[in-house]
């Protein structure tokens, strides 16, 4: 297991590999053919941190805006791929994964957020305790234990890895060195781990914190999340492409109305939202309606759309990112952020 990754932009572009540029390249959903058509390729990661990318397709919302969209559902690995190759407009993903677009050498900025303060610590109720306030933590755990502390995160690189290592760095103060780092694939497998025992704690958001407190008997104790120590740490955020955002200004306007008309509908409508959520969740059978809706209300579920309530969190998140070697410039939120569409469009 990898205990640190010190992957810069390009070793992570490199590392997607020619698997995933074919698997971009032949979309279908993305397949403009003339660069002056007018239509809006977006690409979304059908995850909760970019739920208004789903409210806005079962909404039907897609189809009034006022170009043609072209939607594909990837991953955030993917996304990067599809962005900085042009085969995209907009993609709504991860906040590092964002870093990295805007980061390479196609001009792109974040637009708007999605979600922020996403991710929840769980311990195993065993050893929680040693995380308490003045507790030793994952030295005592090996101390005890006689080998590291297996903590899951999603894959390397992404938010959930970013935030567990800020977490243990630079709110714990303890090394890197005495924690396994376990990267798993999505919100499945870290239920699958969580309940198997693969690790003895994780780094992850809603839905999988209540789905497990709420349907299991796991003996997991959540001890924080990152709102206490990176508040309005931004999990999801738009990325918009700079040329296609100057030749289609008012695309990427609309675009963001109805990304902030989403965020209302899940706060004002949370049982059709948790529905949805159900439903790109896979199913009853994976999560249920009544458990969605209880995710909806955790304090780990929060959904924006002003950019202007990330930029704090944001700044934290991408000095540490380039300090493990994710980017190759420390981006301050300016170069981050071009907020003039959400400023005309909601404000």
């Amino acid at each position: 297991m990898e205990i640190r990754a010190t992957m810069n932009r390009r070793a992570f572009l490199g590392s997607l590999g020619s698997a995933v540029l074919a698997s971009a390249a032949g979309c279908s959903a993305l397949g403009r053919t003339s660069t002056t058509d007018p239509s809006l390729r977006l690409a979304y990661d059908a995850a909760p941190p970019h739920f208004q990318a789903v409210v806005m397709k079962r909404e039907g919302w897609f189809d009034e805006l006022p170009v043609p969209v072209e939607d594909e559902t990837a991953s955030c690995n993917s996304i990067v791929q599809l962005l900085v190759s042009g085969q995209a407009d907009i993609g709504m993903i991860g906040t590092i994964p964002a870093l990295v677009v805007i980061d390479s050498e196609t001009p792109a900025h974040a637009v708007s957020a999605s979600s922020k303060n996403a991710f929840v610590v769980l311990v195993d109720e065993s050893v929680a305790d040693l995380f308490e306030p003045g507790g030793d933590g994952f030295s005592a755990f090996e101390a005890e234990a006689g080998r590291p502390f297996e903590l899951g995160t999603y894959p390397k690189g992404s938010v959930s890895d970013i935030t567990a290592r800020y977490w243990i760095q630079e709110e714990r103060g303890e090394s890197l060195d005495d924690v396994s780092l376990v990267h798993l694939g999505g919100p499945g497998a870290a239920r699958q781990a969580l309940l198997s025992g693969e690790v003895d704690g994780a780094v992850i958001p809603e839905p999988t914190p209540t789905l497990i407190e709420r349907t299991t008997t796991a003996p997991y104790r959540r001890i924080t999340d990152v709102g206490e120590f990176i508040p309005g740490e931004p999990a999801g955020v738009t990325v918009v492409r700079d040329e296609f955002a100057s030749e289609h200004p008012d695309a990427v306007e609309a675009f963001i109305g109805r990304h902030a008309e989403a965020t209302a509908f899940i706060q004002n409508e949370p049982d059709e939202a948790a529905e949805y959520m159900s439903a790109v969740y896979g199913g009853e059978s994976a999560l249920d309606v009544e458990t969605a809706r209880a995710a909806l209300d955790s304090p780990a579920t929060e959904y924006v759309t002003d950019p202007h309530d990330i930029s704090s969190g944001m700044e934290i998140l991408a000095k540490y990112a380039h300090r493990l070697g994710k980017t190759e410039t420390a981006y301050g939120t300016d170069r981050i952020f071009d907020t003039q569409y959400y400023d005309r469009t909601v404000e």
